[in-house]
């Protein structure tokens, strides 16, 4: 009897971040994404907990939806607006129709396959690391990149669970499909939950799009040491370093320069990615003000382009070693 709960908990669970949402045009994907997960869980319920097999029929259609939603919503964060291709992701479901309607027995396998192919797919793009993350905020990169390759890894585990339910059902008369269908929605609406709740949405940008390099493209130090003394410049320049909301794309148009230049020319002469590079120079700045001045912690945080203490407090150890507070005692006691 615990599935039965259990899986409302999760359309309930869906339901509640929609509606804490509201409606939001730019997040129509997420909005979405989050329909579909509690319409999933809600169909697992009534089948598994109240043994209603008609609900089969529509189950399909919701499990062919949520992978390529989960990478449609990841690619609007990492790269920004979606364009015409994005309609291709569509393929899944209208073949999945089409299988439940000609080809039943290819059903399993699809939705595995899609489950599988998607998440592998996630992971693929965040293979540069949080550099990956173009439109993400550097203050937040860290906390971004790893709850995507959280939930690319959840979508390969609810793979995992679709065929362990088709085998239950062959071999096991779908003994324990039950409660492998609950594991696999917990897996998903929490995934999706963390992402919302602890990622952050890119903001609207109104800048022309990027410029573009082959990603095989490999250049010469001395054009990396020019580059970097370029990006030095400009972050400098206005203070652009300490703005909350920069991120690797328009720190890359405010260059003028495309944003693989920039993420080589920081990793070759400086020794770490766009993030760590940015936030050092935030670090130093607000140890600086640490020192001069009686003001808050949190307000220097604030000021230095930070918008949560653990990751202000993370970065801080990252180059000091210790907290900013205790760093603070230190140096005044000096």
């Amino acid at each position: 009897m615990p599935l039965i709960p259990l899986s409302f908990l999760f359309s309930f669970l869906c339901i509640a971040l929609l509606l804490r949402l509201g409606w939001q045009p730019r997040r129509w994907l997420l909005q979405l994404l989050l329909l579909v997960c509690g319409w999933q869980s809600l169909l697992v319920g009534i089948r598994f907990g109240y043994q209603q097999p008609w609900v089969a029929a529509w189950q399909p259609l919701g499990a062919a939806l949520i992978p390529p939603l989960c990478y449609l919503v990841f690619i609007l964060n990492a790269r920004g607006p979606l364009n015409w291709r994005a309609f291709g992701h569509l393929l899944l479901p209208l073949v999945v129709v089409l299988a439940q309607w000609r080809a039943l027995f290819a059903l399993d396998g699809l939705i595995t396959v899609g489950f599988l192919g998607y998440g592998s797919a996630i992971l693929f793009y965040l293979r540069r690391g949080e550099n990956s993350l173009q439109q993400v905020a550097l203050a937040d990169s860290w906390l971004n990149y790893r709850l995507w390759c959280g939930l690319g890894g959840l979508l390969i585990v609810c793979g995992l669970a679709e065929l362990a339910i088709a085998l239950d059902y062959t071999l096991l008369a779908g003994r324990h499909a039950g409660a492998l269908a609950a594991f696999g929605n917990l897996m998903m609406v929490v995934g999706v939950a963390l992402v919302l709740g602890r990622g952050r949405m890119p903001q609207e940008q109104e800048e022309p799009p990027l410029q573009t390099e082959p990603a095989g493209a490999v250049f010469s130090r001395e054009e990396c040491e020019r580059w970097f003394n370029q990006i030095n410049q400009r972050l400098r320049q206005d203070n652009l370093y300490l703005e909350p909301e920069l991120n690797l794309a328009r720190l890359a148009r405010k260059v003028g320069l495309p944003a693989r230049k920039v993420s080589q020319a920081i990793n070759q002469q400086a020794g770490m990615n766009v993030s760590q590079y940015v936030n050092q120079l935030r670090i130093q700045q607000a140890a600086e003000w640490l020192i001069s001045s009686n003001r808050p912690v949190t307000d220097i945080m604030l000021d230095a382009g930070f918008s949560t203490k653990s990751n202000f407090n993370r970065e801080f150890l990252r180059v000091y070693g210790l907290n900013p507070s205790e760093w603070r005692k230190r140096k005044t006691a000096d």
